[in-house]
């Protein structure tokens, strides 16, 4: 049955896959040794050679969306790189599946095979072994991506101490090589090295070779000694030079961390995180990278940047946290989920450090909250300004979380969306598009005044209370007709201006032009005169008032106002969620209204532009206190009251 059941492992069709894999998992929990022998050698051991090699064909179907030169910015392409890793993913819970067993000849041959079949083929280009070439070469952001999800889903002890012994196998190494040298020995606290370094002597891997001998297979650790021949004649095991050319951040999986490429720098910390912080990570690499077992996560501390003493984290974490607050600084700035996520690496590491930076890195950090004040401050003067209030309230929420989120539930996949280009929107003036970056830059504003809080207090804010002026505050007051007005009811034509507009279903008709300002809320309202009492208008039309943007009058009509009304709908979005983007937004709408005079007409403009600027000067001193620079004193007065 099992045999018979392999040849549909791979059939296109997901529900017929599902079932084959439920059907395996059943038999691989069967406890008999008969059972076992066959499953782990040939001819049947080849399935799960077969299931790496599929998967493998996964990934590189994956780079090869990530680095697609072709319609980058579209949401099919998007849509396209997360399906694929959801498959990957899917194969990666098979594994765990297959590993939760707790079969040991299965748990080896399923191990050995992603070792030596992906994990290694991955890593590999990255420690600069060779020449980047062949079948199994994939970009440094994906490889990071892939190797760091595979630890998260399938785990496991030989995986996790496998990749640590590969990544951090030159600085083992080096350790070994100076306690031999002083101690005449590999006793001591380089005696946990040697087993790991002498673990990887049972992988072989596949490589090219001159086109005449094909692919051949080599050891791991023959690959690797040769790497540290090279480096190790050059470098001390703290990093320091000895020829000035090698240094600990040049060499390997650390020559990526402080990449000029953002999400490479993000990924490979995230890489070494995810190893940090495993629990199966043994003694020694735990106290290389900067945590022992003995201090661990249980000792109240989110981050693995544990002050072990010559751990190379600790060494780094200076350049980390500098690198980290450039990406924030960076100009043009990045994009607002690469800030979310690097405001959480940063919160890891300020939390380890005791929240304390330098001068130079207090003057990055203030460099980049000054450019997040001013970038909102440029939306007060955009088509959104009176949907800020609630922008900031509906998002704040959303950064506290992301920033507190833990780590073995962040996806990766994080990394590979900062890769792909984001639609530019600057200078795009369609309503849907100045929505986005309306967003975006409270996003990247609630961002900053978190982070500002955690270097300064020691700890994230609550949402703050944003207070509306009192009628009192807002001068002109109208009648709750005015300022709440609905399609179809009526309203006072007080201070409304006589027009015409001509509509392609109702062809010309006299109405009135009312606008009205009421705190932060601002509608401009088309009325028809009521046909039994004068001074009242049903109403045919409305429009936001801060939508409107510039009110223009035509040069060769002076009678004749162009408005622009924006026709984009933010609820249909919040519906689907904050990540959400309309890849094909609607128009925005087009008023021409005609007067009997050009007086009449510059009157309208100007009362437009008014009740505008009333509107805005509401939502300016609404916010006043939450860009202020004192509003974390502010906050820590109001905190001990």
């Amino acid at each position: 049955m099992y045999t018979e059941a392999l040849k549909f492992a791979q059939h296109e069709e997901k529900m017929i896959q599902t079932a084959i894999r439920a059907l395996t998992l059943n038999i691989y929990n069967i406890c008999d040794d008969n059972v076992y022998q066959f499953i782990t050698t040939p001819p049947a051991s080849i399935y799960f050679s077969d299931l790496v090699s599929s998967l493998r064909k996964q990934c590189l179907q994956l780079d090869a969306l990530v680095n697609s030169s072709e319609d980058k910015c579209t949401h099919q392409r998007n849509k396209d790189i997360f399906l694929k890793t959801d498959k990957i993913v899917d194969d990666l819970f098979y594994f765990k599946d297959m590993l939760s067993v707790g079969e040991s000849r299965l748990s080896r041959v399923v191990t050995q095979n992603l070792l030596s079949l992906l994990i290694l083929p991955l890593l590999l280009p990255l420690l600069k072994l060779g020449e980047n070439k062949g079948s199994y070469h994939i970009s440094a952001v994906t490889s990071l991506y892939i190797v760091s999800r595979l630890l998260q889903v399938v785990g496991g002890k030989h995986l996790i101490n496998g990749v640590a012994g590969l990544l951090l196998y030159h600085y083992m190494a080096l350790c070994e090589r100076d306690a031999i040298a002083t101690n005449g020995d590999t006793a001591g606290s380089t005696g946990d090295a040697s087993p790991l370094l002498h673990s990887l002597n049972d992988i072989n891997i596949k490589v090219s070779g001159h086109e005449a001998e094909g692919e051949k297979e080599i050891n791991i650790n023959y690959l690797l000694q040769h790497l540290n021949v090279q480096t190790s004649s050059n470098s001390h095991f703290d990093g320091s030079p000895r020829d000035d050319n090698v240094c600990i951040e040049r060499f390997g999986i650390f020559a990526y961390l402080f990449s000029d490429n953002h999400s490479i720098s993000l990924a490979s910390l995230f890489l070494l995180l995810t190893l940090a912080e495993n629990k199966d990570l043994e003694h020694f690499p735990a106290s290389l990278l900067g945590m022992s077992q003995s201090q661990g996560l249980m000792n109240n501390c989110e981050s693995a940047f544990l002050k072990v003493d010559g751990s190379i984290l600790v060494r780094l974490m200076p350049q980390i946290l500098k690198t980290l607050l450039k990406v924030l600084a960076c100009q043009p700035p990045v994009s607002p989920p690469m800030q979310w996520h690097t405001g959480w690496f940063l919160r890891k590491v300020l939390q380890c450090q005791g929240n304390k930076l330098t001068d130079d890195n207090i003057h990055l950090f203030n460099t980049s909250y000054e450019q997040s004040r001013e970038c909102l401050q440029k939306e007060l003067d955009g088509c959104w300004f009176d949907h800020i209030p609630d922008t900031i309230g509906n998002e704040w929420g959303s950064c506290k979380k992301a920033l507190e989120l833990q780590f073995h539930v962040k996806d990766p996949l994080f990394t590979l969306e900062l890769e792909i280009c984001q639609q530019a929107i600057d200078g795009n003036f369609n309503s849907c598009f100045a929505w986005e970056r309306m967003v975006d830059a409270v996003k990247v504003l609630i961002l900053h005044l978190q982070l500002k809080a955690l270097i300064f207090m020691g700890c994230l804010l609550e949402k703050p209370s944003l207070e509306s002026p009192s009628d009192s505050d807002l001068g002109k007051t109208y009648s709750r007709d005015i300022s709440s007005p609905s399609f179809g009811s009526e309203v006072s034509l007080g201070s409304g201006i006589p027009c015409r507009i001509a509509f392609s279903y109702a062809g010309v008709r006299d109405i009135y032009l009312v606008a009205v300002a009421r705190g932060i809320s601002g509608k401009l309202i088309l009325a028809e005169k009521h046909p039994f009492r004068s001074q009242r208008g049903v109403v045919i039309a409305i429009a936001p008032l801060a939508g409107l943007s510039q009110p223009r009058i035509d040069e060769d009509h002076p009678t004749w106002l162009h408005l622009r009304i924006r026709e984009f709908e933010p609820n249909f979005v919040k519906a689907k969620g904050s990540q959400s983007k309309v890849s094909t937004p609607p128009a925005d709408g087009r008023w021409t209204l005609g007067f009997h005079s050009a007086k009449a007409c510059e009157t309208a403009r100007l009362l437009i532009l008014e009740e505008t600027c009333k509107q805005r000067s509401s939502v300016e001193s609404m916010l006043a206190p939450l860009l202020r620079e004192d509003y974390l004193v502010n906050v820590l007065d109001s905190q001990g009251d």
